[in-house]
């Protein structure tokens, strides 16, 4: 501890770590009241403190609150009894750590000001109850397991709420109060005999350890928690014979698909009825939703894949998915399904409007422009072979174009690549022009055009695709998406090509979406898909009806893969997609 006396050294020191038996033994003979309290408390900036093993170290004192700066906070394994409410006053607290002591009590006030507190670990202690936790609106990890907590922190889920007006504005539920980040929640080894069910508003949770409790029942709100990826309930009291069979098994989907199944019986047997707390779940099911997305499932050799090429697998990735039943046959759908995404249209001075369906509110919002991502669809039945027949299969196949990146596939695979071309070997009529040229043409007419308008309006400002063709300035590979005959679909971020455009008679839908990374490309696809969804129109009489039927999108997922390898990029949509608060997903 000599380290901490000359002054000089004390203020600047930002870490301190006192582990094993040699410092426990040099506490227990300086005793902790002279030289620990003398010289830590003078450590203005540290930031993280860890006093692990120390048996003399039995309580804290209240000056701890004098080190303002700490952000990480271990005591970890001594023996300790209790704890200061001083210790509230560090604010600044992202990790604490009391494991592995003998506390029996917490303050009352002890986590009001813990507002950016991440991690709380409580672990192997004496504690009975736990004082309000509804403060801890940053908390994501709390572990609180082999203790004798006889009651469910409730604190942690009451207060949780949606905020309407925001959740109004954003195409995502905002949730707000309590410990509304929670992510992982361990309370095993205690003696907890129940349940809250707002334990439901656990809206992040993804990992609940309740084994070895007192746990008779389990309330089926706990199916709400829509993240939910792992539950353990081993070793519980549970009446129900047959769930305490598929906890056993260990396998969450199972638990909670049963208690789903429970849910639905409850409230087509009993509705109204809150005999066993089911009010919340019976005023879902009346107030479910207006819109329902239907996930699609295909067998494995029925899959639609995106295959890409090494060559642009660093520059650009992609994500897509197909809607299927879709009705643009109505003159005023089409415009609608359209005009959600060329409001804004590229138009190009005397061409028609660009129907490469490019949202330019995400364009120019959440895509930034174009540079984050692009957004493009396609007529999927130009997109796939045709279906095989005896003469196909018997036939010549000397004229078949199998390039490098389709080398393996039998030529009926549900497929399209993604690769990158020198772009003079990018051949398509891109959409809205009239002739075929090659992707190096295309640019350089693009830039002409620029240059015309610029000198026609004496002004820099340019509009429409002109605006995006300098995120292809230089680059010697263009991102080109085709099909298994080579024909181009698009040209990302510039443009969709003529071949595979949306039709009234379109009745699937290829989206893709390309960007900088996965996620923008994912929360892009989201925007869209419930854009989409949620577009209405007015019909002849007056009345507004949705553009599509009974309010439900049909979905099926495209699997991104390596071309080379076959090994998956990312699927669209999974459970973790499609997070809407006006949208019931459903996934076969």
């Amino acid at each position: 501890m000599s380290n901490l006396c000359p002054k000089n050294r004390t203020r600047l020191r930002e870490a301190m770590t006192i582990n094993g038996s040699g410092k426990a033994k040099r506490l227990e003979d300086d005793g902790v009241n002279n030289v620990l309290n003398e010289n830590l408390f003078r450590l203005k900036n540290l930031n993280f403190l860890e006093i692990t093993n120390c048996n003399a170290l039995n309580c804290l004192d209240s000056r701890i609150s004098k080190l303002e700066n700490l952000t990480n906070l271990v005591l970890q394994g001594n023996r300790l009894q209790t704890v200061p409410g001083e210790l509230g006053v560090l604010s600044k607290l992202k990790c604490l750590n009391l494991s592995c002591n003998q506390i029996e009590t917490l303050p009352g006030n002890i986590f009001n000001d813990f507002k950016s507190l991440q991690t709380l670990n409580l672990e192997q202690n004496k504690l009975r109850s736990l004082p309000d936790m509804s403060s801890l609106s940053s908390l994501i990890t709390f572990k609180c397991g082999s203790n004798s907590l006889n009651e469910f922190p409730s604190s942690l889920c009451d207060k949780i709420r949606k905020n309407r007006q925001l959740s109004s504005q954003s195409s995502m539920p905002v949730y707000e109060g309590g410990a509304v980040h929670l992510s992982s929640l361990d309370l095993s080894h205690n003696n907890i005999p129940s349940l809250p069910p707002s334990i439901g508003s656990l809206v992040s949770i993804r990992i609940i350890q309740l084994n070895f409790n007192q746990l008779d029942s389990i309330p089926i709100e706990i199916i709400n928690c829509s993240k939910l990826k792992e539950i353990d309930l081993n070793n519980n009291p549970i009446k129900d014979r047959r769930l305490m069979k598929i906890i056993e098994q260990c396998k969450t989907k199972k638990v909670l698909d049963y208690l789903r199944a429970m849910s639905d019986k409850i409230a087509d047997d009993c509705p109204g009825t809150n005999e066993n707390g089911l009010n919340s779940l019976v005023d879902e099911e009346k107030n479910k939703p207006e819109y329902t997305i239907q996930v699609l499932s295909k067998k494995v050799d029925e899959k639609f894949s995106v295959l890409v090429s090494k060559l642009i697998a660093d520059q650009r990735k992609i994500v897509a998915c197909i809607l299927h039943k879709v009705d643009l046959t109505n003159n005023k759908s089409m415009r609608k399904f359209l005009s959600i995404q060329t409001s804004k249209a590229i138009v190009h001075s005397s061409f028609e409007i660009n129907y490469c369906l490019l949202i330019p509110e995400l364009h120019q919002g959440i895509c930034d422009n174009r540079q984050k991502a692009t957004i493009a669809t396609h007529d999927l039945k130009k997109l796939l072979p045709p279906e095989p027949t005896y003469s196909s299969k018997v036939g010549n196949d000397s004229n078949k174009i199998e390039p490098a990146i389709t080398a393996g596939l039998n030529g009926t695979d549900r497929c399209v690549y993604f690769d990158g071309k020198v772009p003079t070997r990018i051949r398509f009529i891109p959409l809205g022009r009239a002739n075929e040229m090659s992707a190096l043409e295309f640019y350089r007419c693009l830039n002409d055009e620029a240059d015309q308008y610029r000198k026609e309006k004496k002004r820099n400002n340019i509009s429409g695709i002109h605006k995006y063709i300098h995120l292809l300035k230089g680059k010697q590979l263009y991102p080109v998406l085709s099909d298994f005959r080579e024909n181009v679909l698009s040209v990302p971020p510039l443009t969709n090509s003529e071949y595979s455009k949306i039709e009234p008679e379109t009745v699937s839908v290829f989206v893709e979406v390309t960007g900088q990374s996965v996620l923008i490309c994912r929360q892009v696809m989201n925007e869209l898909i419930h854009s989409f969804l949620t577009a209405s129109i007015t019909d002849e009489n007056g009345i507004s009806k949705n553009i599509f039927a009974d309010n439900c999108m049909y979905i099926e997922p495209v699997h991104v893969e390596a071309a080379e390898s076959r090994q998956l990029i990312v699927k669209y949509p999974t459970r973790i997609d499609l997070d809407f608060s006006d949208v019931q997903v459903l996934f076969e």
